[in-house]
C-alpha cells in the first residue's frame, strides 16, 4: 500500500513538472477574460468584503501603442516565471484582470451562466505565486491551478487501479490519461471548467466507492467535499447520481437500510450545496430565484431541436482517441471482469457521454464539454491492459506488455511533434487532421485560442515598432496583452480590407472560418499568410501582412457600365447584365424623409435563382473599419465583395422606408484578371 501511494505520488510529481515546464507553451482558451475577471472580484470581496478594486494597486493607466506603453510591460511569453521588460519592482502586483469595470459590485447582479469557483481558486494561485510572491508570471499562475488538479488525476487513477486491478492495468491506465491528447492539452489552459470539473468528479465517485466498499462513513462526507467542488465548477456534476445511484442499487443494495450511510450520505449532499451557494455571492440575494435562471442556462446550451439520438460525439470520441487508447479500451469494455467495480466505470463512461447523445441534447467543439469520459475511458484501456497479460502464458508476458507500452512511445513521439497543439489531434483512422477537414469533420481545428501565444512570439520578433495589429474577427482579449510588445498598435480598427493600409492580422482557422467575414474571406483569397502554424500540414493559425507586397493576385478594377438596378419593397436588387467576378458595391443616397437603416444583409446570385447570402449585417463596422468606419453612413454605403463570380447583387433592409432607398448614384466595381 504504501508502494503503491509513493508511486502514485511519483506519476502525479512527473505529470505536475511536465505541465510545468510546457505551461508557456499554451495561450489563454477565449473564455479566460470571463472567467478570470469574475474570480477576482469574488475573491477581493471574500478577503476584504470590498466590492470594488480600491484597496489594490492601481491599474494600467490605458491601453499601449506607439504612443507609451500606459503602464503595460511585456512578459516574455517563453518564461514561466515573472520576466519582463523592466524590474520587477516597477511590474504591478495587480493582475490585468483585476479590471476596474468588472468588481464584485458588478457581478453581484449580472452573472449567471458557470458557477465561479474554480475562477476563484484559480484566482487564489495568482494572487499569491503573482501577487504576492512575484515568481510566476500573471497569466500562468491562474493556470497552475489547472495542472495541479490533472496531476492529482494522474495520481488517482495509477492508485485505484493498482490497488484493484494491479501495476501494469495501473501504469497503462495512467499512460492512457496523461497521454490522451484533449487531456493533456487542455489541462494547461482550460483550467477554470472543464479540466476542474473532470477532476472533482473522478474524486467524487473515488470517493463514494472508497466509502461504500469500505463502509466509511468519513469517506462518504468527503465526497460531499468533492460534490460542492464539482457543482462550484459546472453543473456536469449533477450528472454523477446517474452513476452512483445505479452502482449502489446494485453493489450494495443494503447500505441504504444502514443508518451511518443514511445519515453521511445527507451529510454530504448538505457539504456540496453549502460549497456551491457558499462560493457565489451572486445567488446570495434570491437563491430561489437565481438558482433556476442557472439551470435556465445549462439548458439553453445543452438543448436543441436536433431529433433522434446526436452520434456526433462518438465520431468525434472514436476519431480523436490514440489508436492504441482506443483498442484496448475496447478490449477493457468488452473483456475486462464483470464485477461491480467493472459496472462503476462503464457507468462513468457512458453517462456523460449519453447526456450529450441522447435526443435534444446538444453539444459544441468537440468534446471538452464532456471530459469527464476520459478517465473512465483510460480505465478501460488499463483493463485491456491486464487482460491481455492475463490470458498469455507467463513465458510471454514480458513480450505482452512490451508490445502494449511501445505504441504509447509513438504517440509521445506524435504529440511532441504537433505541440503544442494537441487539441487538434485526430487519428490515423480519419487520416489525421487533414482527414478530419477533408471529410468536414464540425470544428476541425477547434483549438480554444492556444495558439495565439505562439503567434505572440512571431510578432514580437517581426514586426516594426509601432506596426498596426488586429484579428481577422476575434475579440482583443483572447491574447493577453502583456505577452505582446507594447508599442505594438493592437486594434480591431485597424482592418483594412482592400485598402491595404499594412496591418498585422491574426487568427485561429477552423472549421467554417474562411467563410465567416468578409475580412476572412479577403485574405484568404489575396494575401498571401506571413506566419502560419500546421498541424498535419492543416493551417490552425494564420497571421497575413496586408500590404501590397503580399498580394496573391494582383487584379485590376473596372466600373461596370450599364447595370441595373430595381426596386422592391425592402430591397435594391443591382443587375450587371453578365456575370463579373465583384470588386465593390458604391451607393450614394439620400438621407432626407426616410428612416436609418436597422438591419440589412447583401445576397449575391449568379442567375437569380440561387442566392448567397454573404457574412453579416448591416449597419456594420467589421468589414473595413480603418477609414471607413460603419456602413451604411452619411448618405454612403461601401459594401465590399472578394472576386465571387455572380451577377446579380441585392441589398435587403429594414425598415422599408430606409434612406438606402434613395439611391442618388451607384458605381459597382469587377476585377479584371491582368
Amino acid at each position: 500500500m504504501k508502494s503503491t501511494k509513493m508511486i502514485a505520488i511519483f506519476l502525479a510529481a512527473a505529470f505536475f513538472v511536465a505541465g510545468l515546464l510546457t505551461l508557456p507553451h499554451y495561450g489563454i482558451n477565449w473564455d479566460t477574460i470571463n472567467h478570470l475577471s469574475r474570480g477576482q472580484a469574488y475573491l477581493n470581496y471574500f478577503l476584504t468584503g470590498k466590492k470594488d478594486f480600491s484597496n489594490r494597486p492601481p491599474f494600467f493607466e490605458g491601453w499601449p501603442g506607439p504612443d507609451g506603453d500606459k503602464g503595460w510591460y511585456l512578459q516574455d511569453p517563453n518564461n514561466l516565471l515573472l520576466d519582463a521588460d523592466r524590474p520587477k519592482s516597477e511590474v504591478s502586483s495587480r493582475s490585468m484582470y483585476e479590471h476596474p469595470t468588472t468588481p464584485m459590485s458588478y457581478y453581484q447582479n449580472e452573472d449567471g451562466g458557470h458557477p465561479p469557483l474554480s475562477d476563484i481558486l484559480s484566482s487564489v494561485f495568482n494572487r499569491i505565486l503573482f501577487g504576492e510572491l512575484r515568481l510566476v508570471n500573471d497569466v500562468d499562475s491562474y493556470r497552475i491551478y489547472g495542472i495541479l488538479l490533472a496531476a492529482a488525476l494522474v495520481g488517482l487513477v495509477f492508485y485505484w487501479m493498482e490497488q484493484v486491478y494491479g501495476s501494469f492495468a495501473g501504469f497503462v491506465a495512467t499512460l492512457s490519461l496523461a497521454l490522451y491528447p484533449l487531456f493533456w492539452s487542455e489541462s494547461h489552459f482550460n483550467t477554470e471548467k472543464d479540466i476542474p470539473e473532470t477532476v472533482y468528479w473522478s474524486f467524487l465517485l473515488f470517493s463514494v466507492w472508497k466509502g461504500a466498499t469500505t463502509k466509511n462513513w468519513r469517506w462518504i462526507l468527503a465526497s460531499g467535499v468533492f460534490f460542492g467542488l464539482a457543482l462550484g465548477t459546472k453543473f456536469n456534476v449533477l450528472f454523477a447520481p446517474l452513476v452512483i445511484l445505479p452502482w449502489l442499487i446494485a453493489s450494495s443494495p443494503k447500505l441504504f437500510a444502514k443508518r451511518w450511510f443514511i445519515v453521511s450520505g445527507f451529510a454530504a449532499v448538505v457539504i456540496g450545496l453549502t460549497i456551491f451557494i457558499g462560493s457565489w455571492p451572486y445567488l446570495w440575494p434570491d437563491i430561489i430565484e437565481r438558482v433556476p435562471q442557472v439551470f435556465g442556462f445549462y439548458k439553453k446550451i445543452g438543448t436543441g431541436a436536433q431529433e433522434g439520438f446526436n452520434i456526433y460525439p462518438l465520431q468525434w470520441i472514436f476519431y480523436t482517441t490514440p489508436i492504441i487508447i482506443l483498442v484496448l479500451a475496447i478490449l477493457g469494455i468488452f473483456f475486462a471482469k464483470k464485477n461491480s467495480l467493472y459496472f462503476l466505470f462503464l457507468l462513468w463512461f457512458v453517462v456523460p457521454i449519453g447526456r450529450v447523445v441522447w435526443p435534444g441534447t446538444t453539444t459544441y467543439g468537440g468534446v471538452r464539454q464532456l471530459m469527464e469520459y476520459i478517465p473512465a475511458l483510460a480505465i478501460f484501456a488499463g483493463l485491456g491492459a491486464e487482460r491481455l497479460l492475463a490470458i498469455c502464458p507467463r513465458q510471454l508476458r514480458l513480450v505482452v506488455a512490451s508490445a502494449v507500452v511501445l505504441p504509447f512511445v509513438f504517440l509521445i513521439l506524435t504529440l511532441t511533434k504537433i505541440h503544442p497543439n494537441e487539441n487538434v489531434y485526430f487519428n490515423r483512422l480519419i487520416g489525421g487532421l487533414a482527414g478530419a477537414k477533408e471529410r468536414q469533420v464540425p470544428y476541425w481545428g477547434f483549438s480554444f485560442g492556444a495558439p495565439y501565444r505562439q503567434g505572440a512570439l512571431w510578432l514580437n520578433e517581426n514586426t516594426p515598432p509601432g506596426a498596426d495589429v488586429a484579428y481577422v474577427y476575434e475579440l482583443i482579449p483572447n491574447l493577453p496583452r502583456i505577452f505582446l510588445r507594447p508599442d505594438l498598435n493592437l486594434y480591431n480598427q485597424n482592418r483594412s480590407g482592400y485598402l491595404r493600409r499594412g496591418e498585422y492580422a491574426m487568427t485561429l482557422v477552423y472549421d467554417g472560418t474562411a467563410q465567416r467575414s468578409y475580412y476572412d474571406m479577403y485574405l484568404d483569397r489575396f494575401i498571401e499568410p506571413v506566419y502560419e502554424i500546421k498541424v498535419d500540414d492543416v493551417t490552425i493559425f494564420a497571421i497575413w501582412k496586408n500590404d501590397d507586397e503580399h498580394l496573391k493576385v494582383n487584379w485590376e478594377e473596372e466600373i461596370a457600365a450599364g447595370v441595373g438596378v430595381q426596386e422592391e419593397t425592402d430591397s435594391l436588387t443591382f443587375d450587371l447584365g453578365v456575370a463579373r467576378k465583384l470588386s465593390r458595391l458604391e451607393i450614394t443616397y439620400s438621407q432626407s424623409s426616410c428612416a436609418p437603416m436597422d438591419l440589412g444583409y447583401v445576397q449575391i446570385s449568379y442567375d437569380r435563382t440561387v442566392w448567397d447570402r454573404l457574412p453579416g449585417n448591416l449597419p456594420d463596422t467589421w468589414r473595413i473599419f480603418y477609414t471607413l468606419g460603419e456602413q451604411p453612413k452619411d448618405g454612403y454605403l461601401i459594401e465590399p465583395f472578394v472576386g465571387q463570380e455572380a451577377r446579380f447583387v441585392k441589398v435587403t433592409m429594414s425598415p422599408t422606408d430606409s434612406c438606402l432607398k434613395n439611391v442618388t448614384d451607384f458605381k459597382l466595381y469587377y476585377f479584371v484578371d491582368k
